[in-house]
């Protein structure tokens, strides 16, 4: 009787030790959970805050750069135009673009920038300001009458203040994009204290603790970690990753919530690139985009294939706008970006330089002959009358064509293409013409001497 007592006393006490064992286990556990979700809730609540503030201010100052471009087209149209509708018109986009900026720079001023955010936007502002001190100069002597004075102010003083506009822009884009490596490395840094708290905490518990904390461990580090690693890649410029996650817990909403601001992210940051490179209206490339395109055909020129460009100029365009109002001139400017774009090879480049201009950059022709071809294929597409809301209206168009060795700088070619274009109009319009300089000599030579 004794001794069954005695052993029931000791199976007791053994059961005592692993209740214990089993409560201090549950303890650490329960720790080391609390203060992992703790530190994810906290997480979670800087995230969302951090890349709501950046998305939304990219946003803006995506909007911002846009209204800014557009002003400068219409300042530049407003002073080339004579007084009356079509001025007017133009006057008014640059009113509208002016409350559409104030009303984007307030909205950045409030939603809560850091201070060298705040700075960069304060030296954006100030750009702003310096644009539209000479706009107004430019605007003023235009209705005084004087075009040269309002032309030569906007082309001196824009371009460095468009410089000035741009770089303060990238540096803002800079400043939120550095805004997301700090967030990744404060998010590292917070992993590795979670992860260190958790590791002292397991340690104390027995062989089950230890198999049970790397259960744990894989269960909340692997999630964080993978969160780090998108975000460090974001801080790199890669936009392309994702978390793959499928919770319901706040783990499992912090990686929905990053994913979906990645998104937006990729989205905006499309918008810009493509925003910066085309043109609003007709989609083609802007004159930045074909600089960037002349810039990859100087091999093929100066490998003897022959490369060309091609300048555009409509004939009588005002007066479609004057008789048929801007929207059929704007049709009009669509269905002639439609007509180069198909009368050209994919590899080619069809550009809107502004108002009823365009330039059409042919890349690697397989013989010089073939450049007066698709010039002379071009001009007969765009004279091909179209119909809007009941009016015909009937393209014509003037083509520059200068040739292209790679040796001569491209502001000479553009120039060369320009001159030539007035040539085809003060010859009678409706007409192509080359650009007389050594390169056009060179190609009549080679014609010559293949007839």
């Amino acid at each position: 009787m004794y001794d069954r007592m005695r052993r029931w006393t000791a199976d007791r006490r053994i059961a005592t030790k692993i209740m214990s064992v089993s409560l201090v286990v549950t303890a650490i556990f329960t720790a080391s959970g609390v203060v992992g979700l703790l530190n994810l809730r906290r997480l979670v609540a800087e995230q969302d805050h951090e890349y709501k503030v950046n998305v939304v201010a990219l946003a803006r100052m995506t909007a911002v750069r846009s209204a800014v471009g557009s002003q400068q087209e219409s300042v530049l149209s407003y002073i080339l135009s004579e007084p009356g509708f079509y001025r007017d018109s133009y006057a008014e986009i640059i009113a509208e673009t002016d409350k559409a900026i104030d009303t984007d720079v307030r909205a950045l001023t409030v939603i809560g920038l850091s201070a060298a955010e705040h700075e960069s936007l304060r030296s954006f502002a100030a750009t702003i300001t310096m644009w539209r001190t000479a706009r107004d100069a430019a605007l003023d002597a235009a209705r005084d009458g004087d075009q040269r004075k309002a032309a030569s102010v906007v082309l001196v003083r824009s371009e460095a203040i468009a410089r000035a506009v741009k770089d303060r822009a990238s540096s803002f884009l800079d400043q939120l994009v550095d805004a997301v490596d700090d967030g990744a490395r404060r998010t590292r840094a917070n992993s590795v204290r979670t992860a260190q708290l958790m590791g002292l905490l397991l340690a104390i518990g027995a062989l089950a603790a230890v198999l049970l904390s790397v259960l744990a461990a894989r269960t909340i580090s692997r999630p964080l970690r993978e969160v780090v690693d998108v975000l460090a890649r974001v801080a790199r410029g890669d936009l392309s990753r994702r978390v793959e996650l499928d919770r319901a817990d706040e783990v499992g909403q912090m990686g929905r919530s990053l994913n979906e601001t990645l998104g937006v992210l990729r989205g905006v940051f499309e918008e810009v690139h493509h925003r910066a490179s085309h043109d609003g209206l007709t989609g083609l490339a802007n004159r930045a985009l074909l600089r960037e395109r002349l810039g990859a055909a100087r091999g093929n020129a100066r490998s003897g294939l022959p490369v060309a460009m091609l300048l555009v100029d409509l004939d009588g365009f005002k007066q479609v706008n004057d008789v048929h109002g801007h929207a059929a001139g704007d049709h009009l400017l669509t269905v002639v970006a439609e007509r180069l774009l198909a009368g050209v090879r994919a590899c080619d480049t069809v550009a809107r330089l502004g108002g009823d201009e365009f330039a059409v950059l042919l890349d690697g022709m397989d013989a010089r002959e073939d450049v007066d071809a698709v010039a002379g294929r071009l001009l007969a597409a765009l004279q091909v009358p179209t119909e809007h809301n009941g009016a015909t209206l009937t393209p014509r168009a003037s083509v520059g064509v200068s040739l292209w060795d790679g040796e001569v700088p491209i502001d000479e070619l553009m120039h060369d293409a320009d001159v030539a274009m007035y040539a085809a109009k003060t010859g009678g319009k409706g007409r192509v013409a080359h650009a007389p300089c050594p390169q056009r000599a060179a190609y009549r030579n080679a014609s010559a001497g293949s007839a």
